[in-house]
């Protein structure tokens, strides 16, 4: 069944989609928000139980990005403020301040000043709230993009999981680009193979970087840090040092976890290679476990449970040179994955997001 729509259609319903879909709704278009996924939030979407309020811990940075989309918006956007929310890298000499970072980890050591209440889960919140405030805009979860059609320069069709077919005014892409490379079609696409994968890297100015999202709930306090904290690993003799990056999100902001206990969030950089091979994945998962129990000292026996997931795509900071944003065809551009001054962490999408709409 293929439906024209006058309206724009934003792909991805995580952080940089439904930003995108707010302003491009404040901007007075129809928007159509897409996701393959049950609900919105990508891969920080929340999740309530026994009291935790999971999903919402990774939030870096000053908060000015949150802010900035809520003045924008007209939302009133609670900010807590951190007063201690330096980096800190632990060593044989205990917690000390962070030194010379790699460029990935150095983006999650950036000052936090201001903490959303309810950590990114709570600002996504309120910003969805917004957009289904507004009649032009409508949410379809459950609809993994599976085509995308180019005629005669521009985006034809786009087809919408089993049986749907639109034809968008305009297309947003806010998922990883990877799946492009398989969607595109018609003879306008470029040719499948390595001439496609140069076609996107066009657009695409940033390295692969996967990773593991760990988030703890922890039975008693265990630490009183509302720091965010860096733990240095070399997971082989080669292997460059890198570092496990969290925070004790429940001192941030103690509505994320029942009184009296605390969540942790944290998150772990993959190789490619590791992302791809389940096995090598829970290798480092269980080594990132044992330093938080090395620098913690019980921090496994307060643990109440656990959630993992690995991010296909996660943030990562500018590893090329700065490029200035194209739209890939004159109807069909990508949101969140291209090259920005701010590095491409979900503050940095938001920040170039107000810039360009």
């Amino acid at each position: 069944m293929t439906k024209t729509s006058d309206a724009t259609h934003v792909v991805g319903a995580g952080v940089a989609g439904v930003v995108a879909a707010a302003l491009l709704l404040k901007q007075g278009k129809d928007v159509v928000l897409v996701d393959a996924k049950g609900h919105a939030g990508g891969h920080l979407s929340r999740e309530d139980r026994q009291g935790f309020r999971l999903g919402a811990g990774f939030s870096f940075g000053d908060g000015q990005a949150f802010r900035a989309v809520a003045d924008r918006l007209g939302l009133s956007l609670e900010m807590r403020p951190i007063e201690n929310g330096g980096a800190l890298q632990h060593s044989p000499r205990g917690w000390t301040p962070a030194g010379d970072l790699p460029a990935w980890e150095g983006w999650y050591a950036r000052e936090c000043r201001e903490f959303p209440t309810g950590g990114y889960a709570g600002f996504l919140g309120a910003v969805m709230e917004f957009c289904e405030s507004h009649s032009g805009f409508r949410f379809v979860p459950s609809s993994p993009v599976t085509g995308i059609q180019i005629d005669s320069g521009r985006i034809s069709r786009v087809g919408l999981g089993a049986s749907v077919d639109v034809e968008p005014e305009a297309l947003y892409w806010a998922g990883p680009y990877r799946p492009l490379l398989e969607l595109l079609q018609g003879p306008g696409a470029p040719e499948a193979g390595p001439g496609r994968v140069a076609f996107l890297k066009k657009f695409v100015k940033t390295d692969f970087q996967p990773a593991v999202a760990l988030e703890f709930a922890h039975g008693h306090g265990v630490a009183e840090f509302t720091e965010t904290l860096l733990l240095p690993f070399q997971a082989a003799e080669r292997e460059e040092r890198r570092y496990l990056a969290g925070c004790f999100s429940s001192n941030r902001d103690p509505s994320l976890a029942p009184s009296g206990k605390q969540l942790s969030s944290w998150i772990l950089p993959l190789t490619e290679a590791e992302w791809g091979d389940n096995h090598e994945t829970m290798k480092k998962i269980r080594a990132a476990r044992r330093l938080l129990e090395k620098a913690f000292t019980g921090f496994e026996g307060h643990i109440l449970f656990d959630r993992v997931v690995v991010h296909d795509v996660s943030v990562w900071p500018l590893q090329k040179k700065k490029g200035d944003w194209h739209p890939v065809l004159p109807n069909f551009s990508l949101v969140s994955e291209w090259a920005s001054p701010y590095g491409s962490t979900p503050e940095g999408a938001i920040q170039l997001l107000l810039e360009k709409f």
